[in-house]
């Protein structure tokens, strides 16, 4: 078998693995990466790295469980959001909230709107696809 680039590169040290992943990014479109950012990236703890994936795999959990609630009652789930959000709990709500509860409720069943949370939220999120946290935080 043909001996590889990746053979050669996983026996560097630390440093120069970091500078030749640096030149490699440079390969491509000439994308300046110092090598500082990926000598740190790859001196990440192992515990960071499990810790950032169970962070993921819990999200992925939630978000597994709120689509399913939402799917079998869109109503009740964004009464159960709104209560969140408004940090009352379902058992000692009073019939004033539970009237202004079905009313929102009910506005918002009539104006289909096509998502829950506010514009600001949307836009933060779009802006960050598009530009990176960078760009956000500075302007």
């Amino acid at each position: 078998m043909t001996k590889t680039y990746y053979d050669d590169f996983t026996k560097l040290p630390l440093t120069k693995m970091a500078q030749a992943m640096s030149d490699i990014t440079y390969g491509y479109q000439e994308t300046q990466v110092p090598k500082e950012h990926y000598k740190k990236a790859l001196s990440t703890g192992y515990e960071e790295l499990v810790s950032a994936n169970v962070s993921v795999k819990l999200v992925e959990t939630i978000y597994n469980m709120l689509n399913g609630l939402q799917k079998e009652s869109p109503r009740l789930f964004y009464q159960a959001l709104v209560l969140l959000d408004m940090g009352i709990k379902p058992s000692t709500m009073s019939a004033q909230q539970y009237q202004a509860l079905a009313l929102v409720s009910d506005d918002f069943e009539q104006n289909k709107k096509a998502h829950m949370l506010n514009a600001q939220t949307y836009e933060t999120f779009n802006d960050v696809l598009l530009n990176g946290t960078t760009y956000h935080f500075n302007n």
